[in-house]
């Protein structure tokens, strides 16, 4: 099977079109950006928070930040880390600027050799797709519209049934670097050299040993981007602007 994977690095990031062809050029009226926090967990993950091996993996000082300074961010979420923490997934939906998608149910690799992330069998990814949706739809009250493959990795027959739940297929124009990395101003070096208008910019939302610097970035990174003329919006927002189709892919 062939595999796709979505993470765009060193390159812009470019519009597909519904049928596979040919990139689009990418048009954009303003200085538009869209921050994005993907909450990661899978069963292993799970495991070592219920032994209170890791901290809870939500990071609250971020969550405040961008709710203070009124910051609109896409947050794909996985579904055990949305029964792990319902309140904070409602408190999410709640927030006007602030959208929810969905990240699977157990964040296991849809293709194999996805980073060092489990193996999703293939007859299990309908049931894990499904159920995040749904998980999410109830607390939340919203069907998501947008999935993130864990690990930006999946093949096209993954994308069909992403799509056939209604879903967009979202990646990113880099990541930000914030995983497993306590180095603050590399991850703050890396965001603002390459940050231009247009982008999907990925961040984590786990706090602790797995994204240790990802709130004191982003309070780095937001005002100076916005002395650089930048607007944060949503990636269904940044959408609105490309006039995707349903079917487009990141």
């Amino acid at each position: 099977m062939r595999r796709i994977f979505t993470i765009f690095i060193f390159i812009p990031l470019f519009l597909f079109s519904a049928t596979g062809g040919e990139p689009l050029a990418p048009v954009y009226k303003q200085k538009k950006i869209a921050l994005t926090f993907d909450a990661c967990m899978t069963g292993g993950m799970l495991k070592r928070v219920e032994a209170g091996i890791d901290h809870p993996l939500y990071n609250a000082p971020l969550i405040d930040f961008l709710h203070s300074e009124k910051i609109a961010a896409t947050f794909f979420i996985t579904g055990l880390w949305a029964e792990k923490y319902p309140e904070i997934v409602k408190e999410l939906a709640s927030v006007p600027l602030f959208e929810i998608g969905n990240h699977s149910y157990s964040h296991r690799g849809y293709v194999e050799n996805c980073y060092s992330l489990p193996n999703l069998p293939e007859k299990e990814k309908e049931a894990d797709l499904r159920k995040s949706q749904e998980i999410l739809l109830r607390l939340t009250g919203k069907s998501p519209t947008l999935f993130r493959f864990p690990g930006g990795c999946y093949a096209k027959t993954d994308q069909k049934l992403a799509e056939s739940h209604g879903l967009t297929v979202v990646g990113w124009s880099f990541a930000s670097g914030d995983a497993f990395n306590g180095n603050t101003e590399a991850i703050v070096q890396n965001v603002l050299a390459r940050a231009k208008p247009g982008d999907i910019i990925v961040f984590h939302l786990s706090g602790g040993r797995y994204a240790p610097k990802t709130a004191e970035v982003v309070k780095i990174i937001v005002p100076e981007l916005r002395k650089r003329g930048f607007e944060f919006v949503t990636v269904s927002e940044l959408s609105k602007e490309r006039s995707l189709p349903v079917a487009t892919k990141f």
